[in-house]
């Protein structure tokens, strides 16, 4: 049913594109550092939309795979972005995704969690952290409410008003190191460690640095 509503309204998602590229330009410029990007080569954003984080990221000459369940969402992707570092591939993260563990250095996934419930968003972690190597990015909404958010989330159905409650605590149950870095007015960078480098499961992150920047 969500995959029909996103195809639906894959067109609209097309007009925002160049202000969403913007966006993401703008709040990696200012965080990259936070998960060391630069020393990382394969990347994967699932949920990718209309795919204009993965038109970022190529940009910066990152190997990139988009993924999204709803194949309209991927013909606007594919018209938008040409870069042959960029590659769109329909998957959808809670029935599993098409490769193999530990394939790509880090995965981003933006505002996908809160829209669904508890039980799908921990299969949701647990295959993005199957699939990274490194590290998860989770950017999402943090408590930071606005009536125009709220009003636009109630419509949707989605899990909004749970998700914001405890996103870092639904996270530790599946990740056992979590930093959060506040990237726009109501939405933050949820750093998941993956790999080797993780510490023990009572074990989280240190809070990061607020900034003062519009989310997207």
């Amino acid at each position: 049913m969500a995959n029909d509503v996103f195809n639906r309204i894959a067109k609209v998602y097309g007009w925002f594109h160049r202000h969403q590229m913007k966006r993401f330009e703008e709040i990696l410029a200012t965080h990259s550092d936070s998960i060391d990007l630069s020393s990382m080569h394969s990347i994967c954003d699932v949920g990718c939309g209309t795919g204009a984080l993965c038109a970022v990221l190529g940009a910066r000459g990152f190997e990139v795979t988009g993924v999204d369940p709803a194949e309209k969402m991927l013909e606007v992707a594919r018209r938008k972005v040409a870069n042959d570092s960029v590659v769109f591939v329909k998957g959808d993260a809670i029935k599993g995704l098409p490769f193999e563990d530990k394939r790509f250095d880090v995965v981003f996934t933006s505002h996908v969690a809160h829209g669904m419930g508890p039980q799908e968003r921990r299969k949701l972690y647990l295959e993005l952290k199957r699939i990274a190597r490194r590290a998860v990015v989770v950017h999402d909404y943090n408590e930071n409410r606005e009536i125009l958010t709220t009003i636009i989330e109630w419509l949707e159905r989605g899990d909004y008003f749970g998700f914001i409650k405890r996103p870092k605590e639904e996270m530790e149950e599946v990740f056992s190191t979590i930093s959060t870095i506040q990237v726009g007015k109501r939405a933050n960078w949820y750093i998941c460690t993956c790999g080797s480098t993780e510490q023990s499961p009572d074990h989280t992150g240190d809070e990061g640095e607020a900034v003062e920047e519009e989310d997207s």
